[in-house]
């Protein structure tokens, strides 16, 4: 018997496990029938800051059944899970192009199929992509190939490893993070409220489903950068690697990245079906975390019980219907440059499992709308090209540009130096004259709306230029199988093809696809 129970409430100031069977028994669900309890989620309730809570969904599971009477608690079926064989139409030659999560979990259900798909990443494995990374930031020495957006892991790889998403009930979801586990992962994501694996560990667990698969057959091609493909009517018979290696496919899983800007021109070349999409662009913004950890838990701040502090912002400009939002939120982590390309400077955050650094950070960004930079396919690809030039230009290529946000509001250069995690040198600069008017001015209505929060708009914050790469510009058109509306043994998949918007919806995206064209239910 399984029984459901939300919303268990229990001080962080208590002994968790003994609390959560002391509620169970209010409910007449007394330890001796209880076979385990499944953590399903869990969350922070900071709304009053005489006490912080945790509140939790259970799924407690019995040795037999009892009687149940209360209104609160749901009785669970037992869920039958589909069986899926191979599809025998498809041969084994499955090439997959791109090492990212939508790419590792299409490989993962390939293999669990029976294929032995070759996957085939422009940059380097994880070990010698961490090197090459560091090496950019503290020597200013760049790889074009291999980076913080391209080599195995994909850009997740380089950010806080967050696993929040919006698919509640998603069938996908317990796949994707019992995998995580397996791999490495702390198992607390099975169950909080806000996951995360932390840029580190997230490197180890990339290597070890790497090696899974391997085990399963998988061949893995890395510096294998995807530069042409060969169509015949509407198949694509072969795909070229660095210029001059020909590969014969049956089809093709493309899982690159919202930064590989040269495979849209590619597809378009090829007269593959895309078009433009709204995204969004801002700035970092970046505080010391113990304001942030008091400004959310008030005197709880600091509690071993509860980390480094989470927030979320968001500002609605209803006369110009758009939005303003913080995004990929960073406690306890730090800014870094996550260029893609030579002559390119951009910020993103990272934070490692503990969260234990000084600082916090999260970008705020401003909705970009088509009707904003243009009509043609390329226009919000050369937007973000755009200002990612000028920020390079004016730091003279290195590091990036910073502002006080008081300093930001007032329209004013920061004279002082700051105190930051950003690794690389920062230039002081106006930001009000650097980003489009609409940016700007969205950005301080934000500002206005939230200086209630007094430790989050003051003088300990500070901005950083520019957050361009929050979402895919473009989107390839597939029909709803996930197939390519132009080419039908092409599968585009993940954020790059305009479909998901971080790790988990990226991971289910592959998951889904594959399933859908390359298996049968039995």
């Amino acid at each position: 018997m399984i029984l459901r129970l939300n919303n268990v409430t229990i001080p962080i100031t208590k002994r968790q496990d003994e609390s959560i069977l002391e509620a169970l028994q209010e409910y007449k669900i007394i330890p001796e029938a209880i076979d385990h309890i499944n953590y399903l989620t869990r969350s922070i309730d900071s709304r009053s800051k005489q006490m912080v809570y945790f509140i939790y969904s259970l799924e407690v599971h019995l040795k037999y059944p009892i009687s149940i009477t209360h209104d609160k608690i749901e009785i669970i079926e037992k869920e039958t899970r589909k069986n899926w064989i191979k599809n025998p139409y498809k041969a084994n030659n499955v090439a997959i192009i791109g090492s990212g999560p939508a790419g590792l979990f299409a490989a993962y259900k390939l293999v669990q199929l029976g294929f032995k798909p070759h996957i085939f990443e422009r940059g380097e494995p994880i070990e010698i992509r961490k090197k090459s990374v560091n090496f950019f930031w503290t020597k200013n020495v760049f790889n074009p190939e291999s980076n913080v957006q391209f080599g195995e892991g994909g850009a997740g790889t380089f950010s806080d490893g967050k696993l929040t998403h919006r698919m509640k009930g998603n069938p996908y979801l317990n796949e994707v993070f019992q995998l995580f586990v397996e791999c490495g992962a702390q198992k607390e994501i099975l169950f909080d409220y806000m996951p995360h694996i932390g840029t580190d560990r997230l490197q180890v667990v990339v290597r070890n489903i790497r090696r899974k698969l391997e085990e399963h057959g998988a061949v893995f091609h890395f510096n294998s950068k995807l530069t042409d493909i060969v169509t015949m009517g509407s198949q694509i018979e072969r795909i070229i690697i660095n210029n001059n290696e020909s590969f014969d496919v049956s089809a093709v899983i493309l899982a690159t990245g919202h930064s590989a800007t040269d495979v849209y021109h590619l597809l378009n070349n090829k007269k593959v079906g895309m078009e433009s999409k709204d995204f969004a662009v801002g700035l970092r913004i970046e505080h010391p975390r113990t304001l942030i950890d008091k400004m959310q838990y008030g005197r709880f701040a600091g509690h071993p019980a509860l980390g480094a502090a989470t927030y979320k912002f968001t500002y609605n400009n209803t006369h110009d219907k758009r939005g303003v939002y913080s995004f990929c939120m960073c406690p306890g982590g730090e800014i870094v440059n996550a260029a893609s390309e030579r002559g390119h400077t951009l910020v993103n955050g990272m934070s490692l499992s503990h969260r234990n650094s000084n600082f916090s950070n999260s970008a705020i960004v401003v909705a970009v709308k088509k009707s904003d930079y243009g009509r043609n396919l390329f226009d919000g690809v050369h937007f973000q090209r755009k200002l990612e030039k000028q920020i390079n230009s004016l730091t003279q290529a290195e590091g990036t540009l910073f502002q006080n946000l008081s300093d930001f509001q007032k329209n004013c250069v920061t004279i002082n130096e700051i105190e930051s995690s950003f690794r690389m040198k920062l230039t002081p600069y106006n930001l009000n004259k650097l980003l489009p008017n609409f940016i700007t001015e969205n950005l301080h209505l934000a500002f206005e709306s939230w200086k209630r929060h007094k430790y989050f708009i003051s003088d300990t914050a500070n901005l950083f230029a520019a957050e361009t790469r929050t979402s895919a510009p473009i989107r390839i058109l597939r029909n709803e199988d996930g197939s390519s509306v132009s080419i039908k043994n092409l599968f585009p998949i993940g954020e790059g093809a305009g479909y998901a918007g971080g790790i988990v919806s990226s991971a289910v995206d592959g998951l889904k696809v594959v399933e859908q064209n390359f298996a049968k239910e039995v």
